[in-house]
């Protein structure tokens, strides 16, 4: 029997700049991609070296995006276009459908709109993750 988590029930957050720390959810999210980045490699090869050599340097979480029903009245939705305007690094949670929990700080990159003739308008939200990703 397969372990995998399902997407249906996936929940993503921003936060609020108070104390104590709460979350807005954004909603109607379709699609998700989030963690893309990678270690960087450090060149420590040297003349007596017979192949290339490397260490792991530090971990970059790299970017997420979050593809949406455009919502101009949702708090979550406006919480994150405002995060675009300010450029603030931000609080923001991902709740899978199993209750597993992601938590993490970055900033809103971009927000395009897109639409066509039979079609509803759709959103995106860039972010670039900044530090860490606590997995819960």
């Amino acid at each position: 029997m397969a372990d995998a988590i399902v997407t249906q029930g996936f929940k993503f957050e921003i936060g609020n700049a108070d104390s104590p720390l709460t979350y807005t959810e954004v909603k109607e999210i379709t699609n998700f991609s989030l963690f893309d980045g990678q270690a960087n490699e450090i060149d420590v090869t040297h003349l007596q070296s017979t192949a290339k050599e490397f260490l792991m340097g530090l971990q970059d979480f790299g970017t997420g995006t979050l593809d949406c029903n455009h919502l101009p009245s949702d708090a979550g939705q406006q919480a994150m276009r405002s995060a675009k305007v300010s450029g603030a690094i931000q609080d923001f949670k991902v709740t899978f459908s199993d209750a597993s929990t992601a938590t993490f700080q970055g900033f809103v990159q971009s927000n395009p709109l897109t639409g066509g003739v039979d079609a509803k308008v759709d959103g995106s939200f860039a972010i670039r993750i900044s530090g860490d990703v606590t997995f819960a």
